[in-house]
C-alpha cells in the first residue's frame, strides 16, 4: 500500500512539473511571437515580422508554399504597399506543446479589417505553427493557414473554441 501511494505521489508530481514547465514555455512564446506577431503584423512593421520567423522558414497557404527568404520578401513588398485599410489580428489556441526547443501550435485566428467609410470585415483561419529555440530566442519555422476546413469556412465559433491569447 505504501508503494502504491509513493507511486502516485511520484506520477501527480511528475505531472505537475510538467503542467509547470510548459506555462512557463508558453509565457516565452507569447512574449517573443505572438505579442510581436500581433503588433507587427498590425503596424505593417514587415522587419519585426521577418525578425519572428526563421531564415529557412517554411510558409504554407492556399497561394502556395515559399520558404525563407522567398517568404520574407513577400512580407517586405506586401506590407510596403500603400493601404488606407487598418488591421487587427487575434489569436485563440487549442493545442500547445513543447519539448526542449521545439514547439507546436495550433488554433485558429481572427483579422478584421477596418477602412474608413466602409463596414469591417472580419476573416477567420485555422494555423498550425513549427517553433524553434535558438540562442534562447524562439522561433517560427513553420507556418500553415486556411479558412476552411472539411470545404467549410472557419467560423466565430471555432475561433472562440480556443483559448485566447
Amino acid at each position: 500500500m505504501k508503494a502504491a501511494y509513493t507511486i502516485l505521489i511520484f506520477l501527480v508530481s511528475v505531472t505537475l512539473s510538467f503542467s509547470q514547465n510548459n506555462e512557463v514555455i508558453e509565457k516565452e512564446v507569447n512574449q517573443q511571437i505572438w505579442k510581436p506577431f500581433k503588433k507587427s503584423f498590425e503596424a505593417r512593421d514587415w522587419e519585426s515580422f521577418n525578425n519572428i520567423h526563421s531564415n529557412d522558414v517554411l510558409r504554407v497557404n492556399k497561394y502556395g508554399i515559399r520558404i525563407g527568404e522567398e517568404y520574407k520578401n513577400s512580407i517586405q513588398t506586401s506590407y510596403q504597399k500603400p493601404t488606407t485599410k487598418k488591421r487587427q489580428i487575434d489569436f485563440c489556441f487549442n493545442q500547445r506543446i513543447y519539448k526542449e526547443n521545439t514547439g507546436y501550435e495550433v488554433g485558429y485566428y481572427r483579422v478584421i479589417y477596418t477602412e474608413k467609410d466602409k463596414e469591417p470585415r472580419t476573416v477567420y483561419g485555422r494555423f498550425h505553427v513549427v517553433l524553434n529555440k535558438k540562442n534562447n530566442t524562439w522561433l517560427i519555422t513553420q507556418d500553415w493557414d486556411t479558412d476552411t476546413m472539411n470545404g467549410k469556412p472557419i467560423t466565430k465559433e471555432d475561433f472562440e473554441s480556443g483559448k485566447c491569447l
